[in-house]
């Protein structure tokens, strides 16, 4: 009879313990999925904007040549010479891999350069100033080749990253203005110009301040022409000693500034 009773407190007692460890793994599982759903990622937003400054130059190799109409021989070139530049861009991420992501950019540049007549003895004279207008779209990939992540990857994140491109990228003059010299020594009677068209490559590196949201880095593009599309005719008078020509355009860009990743 004792043995019976001692065999039915333990059956109750162990009962007791098995409800109670079924509460305690009750609690655990959802204290854990409740932590799980606090320390949920959030969304990476895709959109940058930064603003660079910068210089421009063209390819030397592209300018017009203004050749004696007695012998044509070559009297002088005309190019664009170093000038600053401004660029604003936007900036979105397409594509995010581990360690590298793709983006698509679009932005505004402007530029005041002077054009310069420059003789076969190599002496430089102002012919003109104007307004260069671009335009630039770029596909890109970034990539950091030490980190297994990218710059604005979740949880983790690189501090820095590299870039390469390819640009393409439409431009225009306006607003040119000749100087006396391009008038009365040169006889030019006009640079004009209309919208013309390059494709190149861009390159670049950013780093990121600490844990927040601003980039700083530099930015480059090697253009090339397409099309044998030109940026101004250089356009002589009748009465002048030169001949007519064009100017090509496929501008170097060197430029550096502050993005921010919203």
């Amino acid at each position: 009879m004792q043995f019976a009773l001692r065999d039915s407190e333990l059956m109750k007692a162990a009962k007791s313990n098995y409800n109670f460890l079924a509460v305690l793994i009750a609690i655990y599982t959802l204290n854990v999925s409740q932590g799980y759903s606090q320390v949920s990622l959030p969304e990476r937003n895709p959109l940058k904007l930064t603003v660079r400054a910068g210089a421009m130059s063209n390819n030397g190799d592209l300018a017009a040549q203004l050749k004696m109409k007695s012998d044509g021989e070559l009297g002088h070139t005309v190019d664009m010479y170093y000038a600053a530049i401004g660029d604003v861009e936007l900036s979105i991420d397409l594509l995010h891999f581990r360690g590298a992501g793709l983006g698509f950019q679009i932005s505004g540049m402007v530029a005041r350069p002077e054009l310069k007549a420059t003789d076969t003895y190599g002496n430089s004279e102002r012919v003109a100033m104007t307004e260069i207008q671009i335009i630039r779209s770029t596909l890109s990939f970034s990539f950091n080749g030490s980190d297994p992540y990218t710059m604005f990857e979740l949880p983790y994140h690189s501090n820095k990253e590299a870039v390469l491109g390819i640009s393409a990228m439409v431009q225009r003059t306006h607003n040119t203005k000749l100087t006396s010299y391009a008038t009365d020594t040169l006889g030019i009677e006009s640079i004009n110009g209309d919208w013309c068209s390059s494709l190149g490559l861009n390159f670049g590196w950013n780093w990121r301040l600490g844990q927040s949201g601003w980039v700083i880095g530099i930015s480059g593009d090697v253009m090339f022409v397409i099309n044998k599309s030109h940026l101004v005719d250089v356009k002589t008078k009748e009465s002048s000693l030169y001949t007519s020509d064009r100017l090509d355009f496929a501008p170097r860009i060197i430029t550096a500034g502050f993005g921010y990743h919203f």
